[in-house]
């Protein structure tokens, strides 16, 4: 089948798609702080870099940047490979030159390569659908010619335009995947709130606003459309169980149950045995906000409180004072996080080998030699960092082994506050940005990372010593969104300072 080309017919379906676009309640502050990142001068300074030399604008750069490397510096923007070597995955073998500094490649000089690769260097139409279809041509069109039931996750991840189905690896497509990356044409309507950009596009900055736009009904399970109710009761801000709930958050959760045609008979305001069974009936019957399976627990966390009553309803507002990256002053939890980000991207030299100069440099952190797992060593040498740059002792144990830091952090008295995994059941809300989470693993074994935010009780976190699916002993460093605050191998959480 030939490649789609960008008449007007496919020029109109972008722009409409892109006008309509809503980023998901849940998703914006993650959009807003790539968004943020993107604009930081160091990082759009090389992006513009590139742009002077390709004529790709700047902002375009960032986004495929951000697609394709998790906005890494340390690897290529082909495909995200690592910058020491020409690229493994597909696309393999580039660049073709050898690097100018006869070492590892400049990120400039691999991004050029990227953009002259795939034609972007002679591509002119920057406009809205413009820019959608060079996008969408440099991740191919495997969603538009195979299922064009789906809007590619690439351009629309995380907003009202994308619900589900991904190819979860290359050829392999599963309906009910749920891309957990934020969409090029996202990200481009978080850019335009800078006057440049719009202006760029030819269009004007949009002025402040505290108005939040009413959000599409996602789709249920059954086909169905769900409507929400314009003004939802918001998340009481605790799990509701059985023998436990207050009577007025209880008494709408029946109602609006017995609404979803899953009745636990008259309301009463006491979260009884029916009301758990109906719950379950409803989690069995539903999918959260982000389109994925709710878990069928008979327990009314935030996603199955989003489920019933709209994105509205859990708009992170239960989530206790969070930490802002706008802040004049930085504190160890911001500075730790811009430490860690900037290492997403390391790899394994060679892979699985628990070796390479930045894996090293973390085992070294703590004493430990090439070859040891480095998850904690990770988070050792991100807090040792921060807190050197801010001038503040790093209260994070010196060790590389997860139970016997999460130990010696339970036991400390003063600069550390430690949220068990029991209260974070209980409260969710306790666990927020910068933070350590500890997991147990088998035998003695366990995984630790960083915590990057709180969605409403699902982590986005980064993490050293992994994999995009999470597994402990991984080879590189990830920003991952996935992990639960209350999963049972949970041994707790940590701030520390």
């Amino acid at each position: 089948m030939a490649k789609p080309i960008l008449d007007d017919q496919l020029a109109a379906e972008y722009a409409a798609l892109f006008a309509s676009l809503v980023i998901r309640p849940e998703r914006r502050d993650e959009v807003q702080r790539v968004a943020e990142r993107v604009l930081r001068p160091a990082n759009r300074k090389q992006y513009e870099t590139v742009e002077a030399q390709t004529s790709v604008p700047w902002f375009v750069v960032a986004i495929i940047h951000n697609l394709e490397a998790d906005m890494a510096f340390s690897a290529h923007l082909h495909n995200g490979d690592p910058l020491t070597a020409r690229t493994v995955q597909v696309p393999a073998g580039l660049p073709k030159k050898p690097p100018a500094s006869g070492g590892a490649y400049s990120w400039v000089e691999s991004a050029t390569d990227a953009l002259a690769h795939d034609g972007l260097d002679r591509w002119t139409k920057w406009t809205v659908p413009g820019i959608a279809y060079a996008l969408e041509r440099y991740n191919g069109f495997g969603y538009r010619t195979r299922f064009p039931f789906v809007k590619s996750p690439y351009l629309w991840g995380f907003s009202n335009v994308y619900t589900r189905g991904k190819f979860i690896r290359d050829g392999l497509f599963s309906p009910d995947a749920v891309s957990q990356q934020c969409g090029g044409m996202t990200l481009l309507s978080a850019l335009m709130d800078t006057a440049e950009v719009a202006e760029r596009l030819g269009f004007q900055a949009p002025p402040d606003s505290d108005e939040v736009a009413k959000p599409t009904p996602f789709l249920p399970a059954d086909g169905s459309v769900l409507e929400f109710p314009d003004n939802p009761p918001r998340f009481p801000g605790k799990y509701l169980m059985e023998n436990a709930g207050d009577k007025a958050s209880v008494s709408r959760l029946q109602k609006r149950l017995a609404e979803m045609g899953a009745s636990p008979g008259a309301p009463t305001g006491v979260f009884d045995t029916p009301t758990k069974y109906a719950i379950q009936l409803f989690q069995a019957r539903s999918v959260d906000l982000d389109g994925a399976p709710l878990e069928i627990d008979g327990i009314v966390g935030p996603m199955t409180w989003g489920a019933l009553f709209g994105p509205l309803s859990i708009e992170s507002e239960w989530v206790k004072p969070r930490i802002s990256i706008k802040k004049a002053e930085r504190t160890l939890a911001t500075a730790v996080l811009d430490v860690a980000a900037d290492q997403i991207g390391v790899r394994e030299i060679p892979p699985n080998s628990n070796c390479g100069r930045e894996v090293e440099a973390f085992l070294g952190s703590v004493g430990l030699g090439r070859g040891n797992p480095w998850c904690m060593s990770f988070v050792y040498w991100c807090f040792a960092q921060a807190a050197g740059d801010l001038g503040v002792a790093n209260r994070v144990p010196r060790s590389g082994h997860v139970r016997t830091a999460w130990k010696e952090t339970c036991a400390r008295t003063s600069g550390v506050r430690v949220v068990t995994a029991r209260e974070a059941q209980v409260d969710p809300s306790l666990v927020t940005p910068g933070m350590v989470f500890f997991l147990g693993l088998s035998g003695s074994t366990g995984h630790a990372g960083i915590v990057a935010d709180n969605i409403n009780g699902k982590l986005v976190t980064i993490e050293g010593n992994t994999n995009q699916d999470g597994v402990r002993d991984g080879g590189g460093v990830f920003r991952r969104v996935g992990r639960k605050v209350t999963d049972p191998v949970v041994l707790g959480f940590a701030a520390f300072g």
